[in-house]
C-alpha cells in the first residue's frame, strides 16, 4: 500500500504534473488513516540477509514508532533483524507499549544503550555488526515496501557508495565557501560525490567499512555535532574517502507520521537557530581536509563544464 501511493506520486512528479503535491498530502492522508488499521500482511525478518536495520526513538514518540517499524518489517527484500535503540536512561521496561512489544517476534530487537541522541541509530549497530550492511531508518516515517530492496539494488550499481534515497548537494559561494544549509539544493541521482549529503528520513545504507573508527568517539561527537548526526556521518565519511549517491532520479520525501510532527530535531536545526550552519562551521574548523576534498571536488566539477 504505501509503495503504490508513494510511486503513483512520485511518477506525477517526475511527468511534472502540476498537481503532484496535492496528492502527495492526500495520499499521505491515505497511508495514515488506513496503514494502522492494516493487520493482514506477514511482517518478518530473514536470518541470512546481510542487511541489519537500525534506528532509534525518545519517549515523545515511543507510542508511533510502532509504525516506522512495522513497515521496516513488510520490506520485499527482508533485513536480518531491525533493532530500536533506547536510551537507557529515558526507559524502563515498563513504558514500552504493548503494541511494540508484540512486534518482537516478528523481527524486532529492543536493545538499551547511552543516549547519544540521534547517532544511537547507527553508533552502536556499525560497531556490533560489521560484517553487515547497515540500514539506518528515522522513526517518523512510513517505509515503502521495497524500500530495503531498492537501496540494495543501487549498492550493486555503487559498491563503494554510501546510499541513500534522499539528499542535498553541499553548496559553495563565489569566494569558495558554503553558503547556507537551507540553501544547499536537493539533488537526485548522479555519480557518487563527496558533495552528496545523505540525509536519514529516507533510509541510508552503509556498507560495512564506510566509517572510521574515529566516528565513533563519544567525546567528540558530544563537542561538536550532538544533535546533527548527518553532518557528522558526511566528515566521517569523506575522511574514509567515501563519497555518497542518490539513488533516485526523482526523489521525494516519504511519507511521515502525522502524529509526530509536534516534536523532532528539524525544529532546531533548519530553523531560526540555523544549528546546522554552526555545526557544520565546527566540523569544518575541526576537519580542515574535509573542506580540501569538498572544494577540490567542487573546483573539478566546475572546470569539466
Amino acid at each position: 500500500m504505501i509503495r503504490c501511493l508513494y510511486e503513483a506520486v512520485r511518477k506525477m512528479k517526475k511527468k511534472n504534473r502540476p498537481y503532484w503535491r496535492l496528492v502527495y498530502k492526500i495520499n499521505k492522508g491515505l497511508v495514515n488513516l488506513l496503514y494502522p488499521l492494516d493487520h493482514k500482511k506477514m511482517r518478518g525478518v530473514d536470518p541470512d540477509s546481510p542487511v541489519i536495520v537500525s534506528l532509534t526513538t525518545y519517549p515523545a514518540r515511543i507510542g508511533q514508532v510502532r509504525l516506522a517499524v512495522s513497515s521496516l518489517l513488510r520490506q520485499t527484500m527482508k533485513p536480518r533483524k531491525v533493532i530500536l535503540w533506547l536510551a537507557e536512561e529515558q526507559f524502563t521496561q515498563g513504558g514500552i507499549p504493548e503494541s511494540l512489544r508484540k512486534l518482537e517476534s516478528q523481527g524486532l530487537e529492543i536493545r538499551f544503550c547511552e543516549d547519544l541522541k540521534p547517532h544511537k541509530k547507527y553508533y552502536y549497530a556499525v560497531q556490533e555488526y560489521p560484517d553487515c550492511w547497515i540500514v539506518t531508518a528515522d522513526d517518523d516515517i512510513f517505509y515503502p515496501e521495497d524500500h530495503i530492496e531498492r537501496l540494495w539494488r543501487a549498492h550493486d550499481k555503487y559498491q563503494d557508495a554510501v546510499v541513500c534515497r534522499w539528499s542535498h548537494r553541499i553548496g559553495f559561494d563565489a569566494k569558495g565557501g558554503f553558503v547556507p544549509y537551507n540553501d544547499w539544493s536537493d539533488n537526485g541521482e548522479e555519480p557518487p560525490a563527496y558533495a552528496t549529503l545523505a540525509v536519514g528520513c529516507n533510509g541510508i545504507l552503509y556498507p560495512p567499512g564506510s566509517l572510521p573508527k574515529e566516528t565513533f568517539d563519544p567525546a567528540v561527537i558530544a563537542e561538536t555535532a550532538l544533535y546533527t548526526d548527518d553532518l557528522w556521518l558526511k566528515c566521517m565519511e569523506i575522511r574514509n574517502g567515501r563519497r555518497a549517491v542518490n539513488c533516485d532520479e526523482i526523489p521525494l520525501i516519504y511519507f511521515n507520521i502525522l502524529s509526530t510532527r509536534k516534536s523532532g530535531l528539524w525544529k532546531d536545526n533548519i530553523g531560526e537557530s540555523a544549528e546546522n550552519d554552526k555545526v557544520w562551521g565546527r566540523l569544518m574548523e575541526r576537519y580542515p581536509d574535509v573542506w580540501e576534498r569538498l572544494k577540490e571536488e567542487y573546483e573539478h566539477d566546475r572546470n569539466r563544464v
